[in-house]
């Protein structure tokens, strides 16, 4: 499967789409491409036969991508009905589910591969038992993968320094009303992040951090303290097991 080309055809079908989400969706792809070229490979890489989930699959460019593969994808969101003429135009299979409120719909052990990509710092309630649900829906042989962004990123760091936080809590929450969905609750550290993984069932096999674009501007700069220092990346990414 050529990943180069599957971004491509994704990138075209977010250019003819009418909805009123077409340039979020748009801008949203061209900061994450780098991160999805990453998912994929990570994906030939460890997945080898069973079902997929997708966890907080919305705006469903993942889902998309990966339904190109010769498996079984299933994604979760909390509202598909926001982007049903996207879902229906591609044939996604999309549940519909508060990950943070509700039982996701499948039984025990069902999926081989689970993603909980970029949905982790947007979690408001109860992370930790959204991870038991999780964990209940993994097979036992199955991975799970999650990224979310590093709160230790050189840039919020200077956010930190400058007495900004990481972001704008007041535009995070407003996208409850503007996208449908909470924006960042707060962002955590790998350490942090491997607590929870270990308090709900999981093994981390292997993390990575990424930062996929490089630092602009005035922060130019700071691209080599992140080449030297790994801990500073903008992603971080985890391969777990169930245990």
């Amino acid at each position: 499967m050529n990943i180069e080309n599957l971004l491509n055809d994704l990138e075209a079908s977010l250019q003819e789409d009418n909805s009123d989400h077409r340039t979020w969706n748009l801008t949203y792809f061209n900061v994450h491409r780098n991160r999805y070229r990453n998912d994929l490979k990570i994906f030939q890489e460890h997945f080898t036969e069973g079902r997929v989930l997708e966890v907080g699959s919305a705006p469903y460019h993942v889902t998309y991508l990966l339904s190109q593969f010769p498996c079984e994808v299933v994604g979760v969101d909390i509202d598909p009905e926001r982007h049903r003429t996207y879902i229906d135009k591609h044939h996604l299979n999309i549940a519909s589910c508060n990950i943070e409120t509700e039982q996701l719909p499948f039984p025990d052990n069902y999926f081989h591969y689970v993603l909980l990509n970029e949905v982790f710092e947007h979690l408001r309630i109860n992370p930790i038992q959204t991870l038991r649900e999780i964990n209940r829906v993994v097979h036992p042989n199955g991975k799970l993968i999650l990224t979310t962004p590093n709160l230790y990123a050189i840039q919020n760091i200077i956010n930190f320094f400058l007495g900004k936080g990481f972001d704008n809590p007041f535009a995070e929450f407003g996208k409850l009303e503007s996208l449908g969905h909470m924006g960042h609750v707060r962002e955590y550290s790998v350490p942090q992040v491997k607590t929870f993984l270990a308090g709900t069932g999981f093994q981390s096999l292997a993390v990575q951090r990424n930062s996929y674009r490089p630092l602009p501007g005035i922060l130019r700069p700071f691209n080599l303290v992140r080449a030297v220092f790994p801990r500073y990346h903008t992603f971080q990414m985890h391969i777990c097991k169930k245990v």
